[in-house]
């Protein structure tokens, strides 16, 4: 049911993609090939959900467990964009607290997904991560 819902979402952003291409361009007089036309450049956006469907490796957040310290845990959610061969090409950080944001973006560069394909073909994905932390921190260091 949920890779129903997920193709019906992606189809839904290439009819869109496609509508807003045929209402700004005028018609063209000349005839070009495929080969020749320019591609419509957008953003396919992953439910986070079906993203972690995606997820071959992931990373814990590297900070030290002992108890000595100051104990600082929370959730930071990041904003992606996966490469078309999986990596983890951009990541900002949205919310969370400002401490775990740099241990949350350096766990996260780690992750490594199956490439989403899109008629067979790889192709760029944006989607969102919330990394829960919890970590002792020693003079400012996890």
């Amino acid at each position: 049911m949920g890779n129903l819902k997920f193709f019906l979402f992606s189809a839904a952003i290439l009819v869109s993609a496609q509508a807003q291409s045929h209402a700004q361009s005028p018609p063209s007089t000349t005839k070009e090939s495929p080969s020749t036309q320019q591609q419509i450049p957008y953003v396919i956006q992953l439910d986070p959900k079906f993203a972690e469907t995606l997820l071959i490796h992931k990373e814990e957040p590297a900070c030290q467990k002992d108890q000595d310290g100051l104990r600082i845990g929370g959730k930071v959610v990041i904003a992606i964009t996966i490469d078309k061969n999986g990596k983890v090409s951009h990541a900002q950080t949205l919310s969370g607290p400002k401490i775990l944001r740099p241990l949350a973006l350096a766990t996260v560069r780690k992750y490594l997904y199956k490439p989403y394909l899109l008629k067979k073909t790889p192709v760029e994905v944006e989607t969102t991560v919330s990394i829960p932390i919890d970590c002792f921190f020693h003079n400012g260091q996890a």
